[in-house]
């Protein structure tokens, strides 16, 4: 996947850790805002589908997820 996000067959350990250290952020900002959902609607327990959905949406909606630079192929 990150050869293919690069364009090199080969990838540098530090750039492994910094991917893996920015996506390790992207999950806990999202379940940090699926814990506030969850809050939100005075709902207890997992984590589920639904308030992961509703945080990816909210984080979309402030900016703090990429937009796609290679368009979909189907859809």
């Amino acid at each position: 996947l990150l050869a293919s996000i690069t364009g090199t067959q080969k990838i540098s350990v530090p750039m492994t850790i910094v991917v893996s250290g920015i996506a390790k952020m992207f999950v806990g900002e999202l379940v940090e805002t699926a814990r506030m959902v969850m809050t939100e609607r005075k709902e207890s327990g997992p984590i589920r589908p639904c308030h992961i959905r509703e945080a990816y949406r909210r984080l979309k909606l402030e900016g703090k997820v990429p937009k796609r630079s290679v368009p979909r192929l189907f859809r």
